[in-house]
């Protein structure tokens, strides 16, 4: 089995757009809660960026992605 951190880079690359908590977290099986606190360590890592619209924080893939 893929790590979390794979199957979010893999979701986030086949995607066009950028994609919020919600949707990542609905297309790998785990929770929000889980799936924030991976995408924070590995925003932290410049594995992901984010960018704020509004309320929504989207996820897209950085450059330093695994």
């Amino acid at each position: 089995m893929k790590s979390v951190e794979d199957q979010i880079i893999r979701v986030l690359r086949k995607s066009h757009f950028s994609l919020t908590i919600d949707e990542i977290s609905g297309k790998i099986g785990i929770t929000r809660q889980t799936t924030s606190k991976y995408l924070l360590y590995m925003e932290g890592k410049g594995a992901v960026k984010k960018r704020n619209v509004g309320t929504a924080k989207l996820y897209y893939v950085g450059e330093r992605s695994l």
